[in-house]
């Protein structure tokens, strides 16, 4: 046995040797993705094929075809027309892109529609969206008047004053309209109606408008599917697709479906109308348990009348199902297990996101690949992203456990269009009209090795967050749906909503339970009662699913928990396991049926894993081969719960700035670090698995060098990263690892400045933003500053270097120095190595900066979209959000600085 041991660890090994051969130039399906609007629809074959090719010397290998609204209107004199979505001319061109991208090698996805969600001329009020409208009046009370398209449920007399009733008081008068029973004191009539949302599908293409389907019925898909589907799939030449997508889930309101009643009987085991009140009222001690099995059903006939179909219906068509399967119908993690290929978004690091949702499902699933919508409103208004805030995303979803980045994204924008061109509301603007598009490829390089790296191995994840989705469901009214995502974020946040987007509110949301689990050292995945499949394992103090194996669970200030679940993790702590419950003891097993032996066995099972004290003391009691841990809090008391516990890594000191994610297989270990700062970061971590000097992969530029020993620096620049590769020290040699240390030496660059661009010159005895200067107030683009600098003859010595460090720059740098290309410098630091390109004396010095697109949007006439403004949404912004031009341009100062190699 301990020979076959060894044997899977010198494998294993073996295998982490070849790794690093691709990292340099992995393969396209690790490429950047993007979202590809395609706006009217007015596209035409020739401008595809130019976009198409644009993407691909950019470094992008994937698209998902995305038809939206018309953004201008149809112009034959300039080549626009907009056609109907599913005419033949739209299909045709669908048809031709899907060929030429593949042949050009591509991976294709095309939604399944237009907009969000499915719905659209094929829907009537019969299949549209569905909620439940109760209307309460004083007793006594006539039945409500019904809208069109309305049904009456069950109507209900109950003692009370509608917020506060007695169920057991409760009288059907469904079938009294008028009359009513005579009945004293304080009464109330509830009456509960099915009702549509009348939601229309958002930002559709032209002819694509409509309903939202009721996405609780397998008759609404199917009437969609033959309607809008089977016309897609049937134009595009086989082989051209790999998958269909389907959007986050925004049926606003869906809540009810026609055959609900029948279905809740079936699947929770009683009638649900007289539990009605309980949906809406405080109804007592039963309140929570009628609300949990209304909202799992919902969950459940959306996965099963909807997500499941659709997966089934695509592969019998030869494509698989894409889909961000999360939102409203409260579907919980169960619907990626009928997603093939499982996708997230959001990028708010220390709340639990929908990528972490997604990727921490693909991960028990055994999925390899987890994609996200990348770069969401990253910066508000358009035009404003950066390169430097688009890695910082990419870094933000990568910790999340996302490998495959699909950008939001790029918009199909004809020549006719002008500059900016066509654009969505919500993006970060990626096409050839951005000034710093020439650039991108360095960017899209970046994206393509940290996503191959982290396809490395298998995600080594340490802990098992049992997510409050019981407590969600059970506390949530019914009137507005459920978003069982966003809703379970923000309660493990203590109920504390943010923006959704943007990195500044990511930077300002965390969830307390999250951030301390990352800075004490750990990374962690979402669980939920769907782990509780034939698959699972507990045994030897882990919880072994798909590709992940727990040694930690937590149950985060839970009141509720799936009883079947709490014996499963009672069982992984008796072999060794740790379970650590924060700042209260869960007491509920929510669920009419048996309601009473489920809360009782709960609080017999939480008592005998963490015994009894006081709620405000930390206490911890052997389990078993493996211990329970009750913590008061989420910050001090579990942060050294968790230190005692072998976190995967240790920093000199705890830093919620630095993050990483863990990858593995048998003894070879990866790790990914990223500084979230604008400070570099001097790291000397401790690795708990891993051994030997390992391997540190720079994915900016592909280089792969070798640690000197095992005591390691990291230097992180201010958002920078590296890839940490523990092989045992055995791969074929490689170079050593050389830190390069700023001597204290620098000089500084005086001046003169001189700027330039095609039709503008000014000399500039001082650097300043090119926006003060009038040529230049509005002008977007690059512009190419010369100068000379001085370099000291022993700086050109052995073990010695130069650079040109650059300050400020808005917001790319090209350097050039004595006529030689010497780097791009498009993050913090700018700051460019040119001890190559520079000798003893003086030294002329090319520095072309590009900025922002928005300067340019700023000093044009907003468009005139009258003809469009019904369907068009929403008006441009740029002008109001930002007054004045961005600094621009080469801010300094500029500095010589000397550099020692060690």
């Amino acid at each position: 046995m301990k020979l076959l041991r060894w044997m899977c660890v010198f494998a294993s090994l073996l295998a982490a040797q070849d790794w690093g051969a691709q990292f340099k130039n992995p393969p396209a399906e690790h490429g950047m993705g993007v979202y590809w609007w395609w706006f009217g629809p007015a596209v035409t074959r020739d401008e595809a094929a130019r976009e198409l090719e644009v993407m691909r010397r950019a470094g992008i290998s994937y698209v998902l075809i995305f038809p939206l609204y018309p953004i201008s209107a149809s112009d034959p004199s300039r080549g626009i027309r907009n056609f109907s979505y599913l005419s033949p001319e739209f299909l045709d061109t669908l048809a031709y892109t899907t060929s030429k991208a593949k042949a050009m090698g591509f991976t294709v996805d095309l939604l399944l529609g237009t907009g969000w969600p499915y719905g659209g001329p094929s829907i009537g009020p019969d299949l549209g969206a569905k909620r439940l409208r109760v209307v309460s009046e004083f007793a006594p009370g006539k039945a409500p008047a019904l809208e069109a398209n309305e049904t009456l449920i069950s109507s209900w007399l109950v003692r009370g004053d509608g917020k506060r009733v007695d169920l057991a008081s409760a009288i059907d008068v469904t079938t009294r309209p008028d009359s009513m029973p005579n009945v004293a004191g304080n009464w109330t009539r509830m009456s509960f109606i099915q009702s549509p949302t009348k939601m229309q599908v958002k930002r559709p293409a032209l002819g694509a408008e409509g309903l939202v389907m009721d996405h609780l019925s397998s008759k609404a898909l199917q009437t969609y599917l033959h309607a809008v589907g089977e016309k897609l799939l049937s134009a595009i030449p086989a082989g051209t697709l790999r998958a269909i997508h389907s959007d986050s889930m925004e049926v606003y309101g869906q809540e009810w479906t026609d055959d609900f009643l029948a279905e809740f009987a079936e699947r929770r085991g009683y009638d649900l109308k007289p539990y009605l009140p309980a949906l809406v009222a405080d109804a007592g001690p039963l309140t929570a348990d009628v609300r949990h099995d209304f909202w799992r059903t919902a969950g459940e006939l959306a996965i099963d009348n909807y997500v499941h179909p659709l997966r089934e219906w695509a592969r019998s068509r030869g494509v698989g199902l894409q889909a961000e399967s999360y939102g409203t119908p409260p579907v919980d993690m169960r619907s990626y297990g009928e997603v093939d290929y499982p996708m997230g978004e959001s990028y708010d690091w220390k709340m639990f996101v929908a990528s972490r949702w997604a990727s921490s499902a693909a991960h028990q699933l055994g999925k390899r690949e987890t994609s996200a919508e990348a770069y969401t409103w990253l910066r508000s208004p358009r035009y404003v992203s950066t390169l430097q805030d688009i890695k910082l995303g990419s870094d933000l979803h990568f910790i999340c456990g996302v490998n495959k980045m699909i950008a939001h994204g790029y918009a199909y924008s004809p020549p006719a269009a002008g500059i900016p061109g066509w654009g969505y509301y919500a993006p970060v603007m990626l096409n050839d009209n951005n000034p710093f598009w020439p650039y991108f490829r360095l960017l899209s390089d970046y994206v393509r090795r940290v996503s191959y790296a982290l396809t490395r191995g298998k995600p080594a994840v340490d802990v098992a967050l049992y997510l409050p989705e019981d407590d969600v469901m059970a506390e949530t009214p019914v009137g507005n749906g459920l978003n069982l995502y966003m809703t379970t974020k923000y309660r493990l946040a203590d109920g504390k909503s943010v923006p959704e987007f943007g990195l500044p509110a990511a930077y300002e949301s965390e969830s307390p339970v999250i951030k301390t689990l990352m800075t004490a050292g750990y990374t962690f995945d979402g669980i939920d009662r769907n782990i509780l499949r034939p698959e699972l394992k507990t045994s030897r103090g882990r919880i072994e699913i798909g590709d992940v194996a727990y040694r930690i669970a937590v149950l985060p200030n839970l009141r509720g928990i799936s009883l079947a679940v709490l014996e499963r993790l009672a069982e992984f702590c008796r072999t060794g396991g740790t379970l650590i419950a924060t700042r209260r003891l869960p007491e509920a097993a929510y669920g009419v049926r048996s309601r009473d032996q489920r809360y009782a066995r709960v609080r017999t099972l939480t008592k005998e894993l963490f015994g009894a004290g006081p709620a405000d003391q930390a206490r911890r009691r052997a389990y078993g081969r493996g211990v329970a841990i009750y913590v008061p809090d989420e910050d001090t008391e579990f942060a050294r719960a968790l230190a005692s516990l072998g976190p995967e890594i240790r920093f000199e000191a705890p830093d919620a700035d630095l993050v990483f994610l863990h990858r593995g297989e048998g003894a070879a270990h990866l790790y990914f670090l990223a500084n979230t700062s604008t400070k570099p970061k001097s790291l000397k971590p401790s690795f708990r698995d891993g051994s030997g000097a390992p391997q540190i992969w720079d994915p900016m530029t592909g280089e792969i060098s070798r640690a000197v020993g095992t005591d390691i620096t990291i230097e992180l620049e201010p958002f920078g990263s590296a890839i940490i590769l523990f092989d045992g020290g055995q791969a074929k040699a490689l170079p050593r690892t050389v830190r390069r240390v700023a001597t204290g030496r620098r000089y500084a660059a005086g001046g003169p400045f001189l700027l330039r661009r095609p039709g503008a010159e000014v000399r500039l005895d001082a650097l300043k933003s090119w926006t003060e200067l009038p040529a230049w107030r509005y002008y977007s683009g690059r512009g190419d500053y010369e100068f000379e600098i001085e370099v000291p003859a022993d700086s050109m010595r052995h073990g010695r270097g130069v650079w040109l460090d650059l300050g400020d720059v808005r917001e790319i740098a090209d350097v050039a120095v004595n006529g030689r290309p010497a780097g791009v410098a498009w993050k913090l630091p700018y700051r460019v190595d040119i001890t190559r390109e520079v000798r003893p004396g003086k030294n002329r010095v090319t520095v072309g900066v590009t900025n922002l697109l928005i300067n340019r949007v700023l000093g044009q006439p907003v468009p005139d979209y009258k003809a469009i403004e019904p369907i068009r949404f929403p008006a441009p912004t740029e002008k109001k959000l930002v007054p004045h031009p961005l600094q621009s341009g080469l801010l300094g100062p500029v500095q010589v600085v000397m550099y020692e190699q060690k």
